[in-house]
């Protein structure tokens, strides 16, 4: 190899794990389907650095990890071919999940310099994504028309803003971050003083993404690295890690929350004492009391924006509009009741309607957004004998949690994940077909695609099947001991190793191949482990 090759495979790997946490949400068209900026920028990464390494004897290896990741590859193509629910999207993303091998091999072929070069650009990309993280956290609002390339929306939880990091989701930011964390940390490890403040600047920005996950996932990779190393100053990363993220939670009430619940279904609740029935002239406007009581693990804060409304519905498939906001008379703690004076506006064509009341935290959600059972009303406007057939109750209360409500705990997502398996159990049924389908498996109408199973494994074993399932953990356990074995010989093994360990654990709890920048990390975490045997002579 000329040194001009490598210095090209460098530069592309480096600008490619560089760019790797930030996938802007548009594609681009690249023949019968479309790919990421990150995948765009991929590709072209992939073709130099193999052009400057590999040759065809080179492309099958003898490593079991390589092998079980190609078998993984070819079961996921499988799987999609054979998919009831929409086969060609399975099959793209069997595609994407065949890139992540081809990185693997081509990684398993590298030189250290040049696997080096890969985790500095991740390491050195986790610097940008925690600054936009604290930035984010602390309030910097007029980040959020730059980070709208990247997400949906801004993302709140019990009144406090989620930071994203440059990612779609907080829980993806956060994972980028725990993999560029224990890049830097690997890489820096003769120069502790730098190393330390790495760490305090990726914990800092992780914290702000409030993704209990991802924070295990940190420390485990942090604790796996110190195993790596010898000497009590090993054990210093971890140690500012825990004190940092302890601040953390001991000085934010959300964290606390987020701790001791499932998920933010469980900080709202309510119960609404109300009539059955309210009759009103066409057009009135009146004062009605309203009993609430906290039934929720958060307090309705006055200064946070807890507002008492209403949904009013025509028939279950028709809401007419929201009512006014009525503001809490004070503070409303867990177990504390309150009644508000709320003001209703009644309809100005006569009619029988459904007045649904419903409480809502600005900016973050609406109680029956949690799963929270609204409080119902039958509403007569004026003359009962002229007006239309009633709305039945049932339709319309259910109209609310089926489209906005239904929130899955991760336990239930498990469950759902797990009957998949059980009626698919070879092949699943295809990969990315979990969140397409999981509703459907649970009897909802109406449910959100963007939901995942919430842990790697089960999603997998829904998607892949047994036979897709098995190959992948086998390829994580041979990588796994490859990269520990060759870690006192290599930094890049020693990012690998940590990087592994942490994706095991996050994967506990989080489904981790949904973005581009995961997928790429895990085949390059895989490929380079797969430079050493299992065992390295000597140890």
């Amino acid at each position: 190899m000329k040194p001009s090759d490598g210095r090209a495979a460098e530069a592309c790997l480096f600008i490619l794990f560089l760019m790797a946490p930030f996938e802007p949400r548009f594609t681009v068209s690249l023949g019968f389907m479309g790919v990421s900026l990150v995948e765009a920028i991929a590709i072209p990464s992939f073709l130099v650095a193999a052009i400057a390494r590999l040759r065809l004897r080179d492309i099958w290896t003898p490593h079991p990890a390589i092998r079980a990741l190609i078998l993984f590859s070819l079961v996921a193509l499988i799987s999609a071919a054979l998919a009831a629910e929409s086969p060609m999207r399975a099959f793209k993303f069997a595609l994407r999940l065949g890139a992540m091998t081809a990185l693997a091999v081509l990684a398993a072929r590298l030189g250290e310099r040049e696997v080096r070069f890969a985790f500095s650009g991740l390491a050195l990309s986790g610097v940008v994504a925690a600054g936009l993280a604290i930035a984010e956290g602390l309030g910097a609002r007029r980040l959020d028309f730059f980070l709208g390339a990247f997400r949906e929306m801004p993302f709140n939880v019990a009144g406090v803003r989620r930071a994203t990091g440059g990612s779609e989701y907080p829980n993806l930011g956060a994972a980028m971050l725990v993999y560029a964390l224990l890049s830097g940390a690997s890489l820096l490890k003769k120069r502790q003083g730098l190393r330390a403040a790495f760490v305090v600047l990726l914990a800092t920005g992780l914290a702000f993404t409030y993704s209990r996950g991802a924070w295990l996932a940190g420390l485990a990779g942090l604790m796996a690295l110190a195993f790596t190393e010898s000497g009590l100053r090993r054990f210093v990363p971890s140690a500012v890690y825990v004190l940092l993220l302890g601040a953390f939670v001991a000085r934010e009430e959300i964290t606390q929350l987020r701790l001791g619940s499932e998920n933010a279904n469980d900080f709202y609740s309510a119960v609404y004492v109300v009539p059955p029935e309210y009759t009103f002239s066409p057009g009135e406007r009146t004062l009605v009391p309203v009993t609430l009581t906290n039934t929720g693990q958060k307090p309705w804060r006055v200064d946070e924006q807890f507002h008492l409304s209403y949904h009013l519905f025509e028939t279950a498939a028709k809401p007419l509009t929201d009512g006014p906001r009525s503001d809490l008379p004070r503070d409303v703690r867990p177990g504390e009741s309150v009644t508000i004076q709320a003001e209703v506006r009644s309809p100005a064509k006569a009619g029988r309607y459904l007045l649904l009341w419903d409480l809502v935290h600005e900016d973050t959600t609406w109680f029956s957004g949690q799963g929270v059972r609204p409080g119902a009303v039958r509403l007569r406007s004026g003359n009962p004998a002229s007006a239309t057939d009633a709305i039945r109750e049932d339709d319309a209360v259910r109209a609310i949690p089926d489209a906005l409500g239904w929130r899955p705990s991760r336990l239930k997502l498990w469950r759902i994940a797990a009957r998949m398996w059980a009626a698919n159990p070879f092949f699943g049924v295809g990969p990315d077909n979990f969140r397409w389908t999981y509703g459907t498996a649970a009897g909802k109408a109406a449910f959100d695609t963007r939901v995942f199973a919430n842990n790697l494994f089960f999603e997998l074993a829904a998607t892949v099947g047994t036979l897709g399932l098995a190959s992948f953990l086998a390829a994580l356990v041979f990588a796994v001991s490859s990269a520990y074995a060759g870690a006192s010989l290599s930094p890049s093994a020693c990012a690998a190793f940590a990087v592994l360990v942490a994706m095991t654990v996050h994967g506990l709890t989080d489904y981790l191949f949904a973005f581009t920048g995961h997928y790429l990390v895990l085949g390059l975490a895989m490929g380079t482990a797969a430079r050493f045997p299992r065992t390295v002579p000597g140890k």
